[in-house]
């Protein structure tokens, strides 16, 4: 049975979306966590874990624009798989447009730019070079995104009218790695943060995806959820990664638990 949907310009993403930092290694939580999801993450465990989304009725995966994820889907769908996908920029590849532009003919769904992309581009002072990526992608004729860290870059966005059909709002202003392949920074998650973020997602009128709502696995979905989906709106949902060496089950509670609570709050 099909999860609660919010619709981002024609296509139907349920209020919980698979989120792919455990499949690429990028834990939050020091090298030995990282090797473990590397070690775990092998193609066939991940096409389970695709299975096992599905079978609990997300119905998308947002996951790195890059040849793993590609061929992860590639594989999957060869085997049956219906799962979407929506395609996160891979900052390691220089062309931010062309990356995604290979995702959307390999059949993304949606795509969005990474949120230590966007960061490092104000940070620089150049917003507006985002602005420009966004208007380029809006060519592909489906769902654009961008993804942010720091919640005032999502209003500053919303705020310029700029071309994009939905957010990714980070729930802790982590900042201190911008998305780099191999770079263990000192981050820190600091709760403070989160209600600023989802103050956000209540403000601008696009959907929100909330991400980061587990602080990286230091927070439990029982203690996270409920505060989460209590203050965003009927049009956002969260975008959560499962690493099923710490629960093989995790993907069916974590959804049970969003219908229970999109059900006591639509």
């Amino acid at each position: 049975m099909l999860l609660p949907t919010t619709n981002i310009r024609g296509v139907e993403v349920t209020r919980l979306v698979v989120g792919g930092n455990p499949i690429s290694g990028f834990s939050h939580q020091g090298s030995d966590r990282t090797k473990a999801m590397l070690d775990y993450f092998t193609m066939e465990n991940t096409k389970k874990l695709l299975r096992d989304c599905e079978a609990a009725g997300i119905n998308t995966f947002f996951g790195r624009a890059d040849n793993f994820v590609m061929r992860l889907l590639y594989e999957h769908r060869n085997e049956g798989g219906t799962i979407q996908w929506f395609a996160q920029s891979a900052p390691e590849r220089k062309d931010t447009c062309q990356n995604l532009a290979q995702c959307r003919r390999f059949g993304a769904n949606g795509m969005y730019i990474h949120g230590g992309e966007v960061g490092r581009l104000f940070e620089e002072g150049k917003p507006e070079e985002i602005k420009a990526m966004l208007a380029r992608l809006q060519d592909f004729d489906c769902p654009v995104g961008i993804a942010a860290h720091d919640p005032q870059q999502i209003e500053y966005a919303e705020a310029q009218g700029w071309p994009v059909d939905f957010y990714m709002v980070c729930v802790y202003n982590v900042t201190s790695y911008h998305g780099k392949l191999g770079v263990e920074g000192d981050e820190m998650f600091i709760d403070a943060h989160r209600q600023p973020a989802l103050d956000t997602c209540g403000k601008v009128a696009k959907p929100c995806f909330a991400y980061k709502i587990l602080g990286a696995g230091r927070k439990h979905p029982r203690d996270s959820f409920p505060e989460v989906f209590a203050a965003i709106k009927p049009t956002d949902g969260v975008c959560v990664g499962i690493f099923p060496e710490d629960d093989p089950d995790i993907a069916r509670t974590n959804a049970e638990l969003v219908r229970e609570l999109t059900a006591a709050r639509p």
